[in-house]
């Protein structure tokens, strides 16, 4: 397909998919690729490898691409191919990257890539960053870019204060602070995840949380080599085989030397 129709077809299938997923199954998640192509096409070989249901990408797929790859055009491209093609198996999420169009972030060189190379895509592109979903039930599972809505879960995928809170926000105990978002505790972190009837969060979008789990119930993944040695380290997956009894149900892997290998992760309270 060429890349317009690529683009098209992507939309068109994100069009049809609530703000609010919910899945079922074998289901593996990826943290943050920002343009590291290499690594998405690692993670898509090691889905279909290993047999899942679905695949869930937590958001930023544009931006910060690593200096080998140079641009993050080829990553979002990639992804947009692979969910045209296998619509119900891949699913993407909005990040707070994908999400400048409502609420801009830094650095955005996505803007200025497309618009070096190909600057009538470029709309295309922001359409299919607004039929993105914002977040997903997996099982009894909860995932998003970064946060959740206080105001309950009956969102729309383009309201700027549940694309706020759901892309910008981060865990408590976090270093960030970024000026928009708000910062959860274990408080707020078990009185939505009890009301959706989950057992863990899982998340990306800081990478100083990389590889940690936080309260017993939140685990940041970031899935970029350019972010492999930050927080607890690693290029992360996260696998949900069926219904959890707590988060240690989650199978984390990581991604190095060209292989999977079981990982750890840290626990901070």
């Amino acid at each position: 397909m060429e890349i317009h129709e690529i683009i098209e077809k992507s939309t068109e299938a994100m069009k049809k998919e609530p703000a609010f997923l919910k899945l079922h199954g074998k289901i593996m998640a990826a943290g943050d690729t920002h343009g590291d192509v290499i690594v998405s096409k690692a993670i898509i070989k090691k889905f279909f490898e290993d047999g899942y249901d679905a695949i869930v990408f937590l958001g930023d797929y544009i931006d910060r691409a690593p200096s080998d790859v140079g641009s993050s055009i080829p990553n979002i491209n990639y992804l947009l191919e692979m969910k045209a093609k296998h619509r119900s198996k891949i699913f993407l999420l909005k990040g707070n990257h994908e999400a400048n169009y409502a609420i801009p972030c830094f650095p955005h060189e996505f803007e200025y890539e497309v618009k070096q190379c190909c600057p009538s895509l470029y709309e295309a592109y922001i359409k299919a960053f607004m039929e993105m979903p914002l977040m997903a039930l997996v099982n009894n599972v909860y995932l998003a870019h970064g946060g959740f809505p206080r105001k309950g879960v009956q969102i729309e995928k383009n309201d700027v204060d549940a694309i706020e809170e759901i892309t910008w926000s981060d865990v408590a105990i976090s270093p960030v602070y970024r000026g928009a978002g708000f910062k959860f505790d274990e408080k707020m972190l078990s009185q939505f995840l009890n009301k959706i009837k989950a057992k863990a969060f899982i998340r990306g979008h800081d990478y100083t949380m990389n590889g940690i789990i936080a309260y017993k119930k939140c685990l940041t993944i970031f899935s970029s080599r350019k972010y492999e040695n930050e927080g607890n380290g690693g290029i992360l997956i996260a696998k949900i085989d069926g219904h959890i009894k707590s988060i240690e149900d989650i199978k984390i892997e990581r991604w190095k030397d060209g292989k999977w290998i079981e990982y750890e992760p840290l626990y901070l309270e």
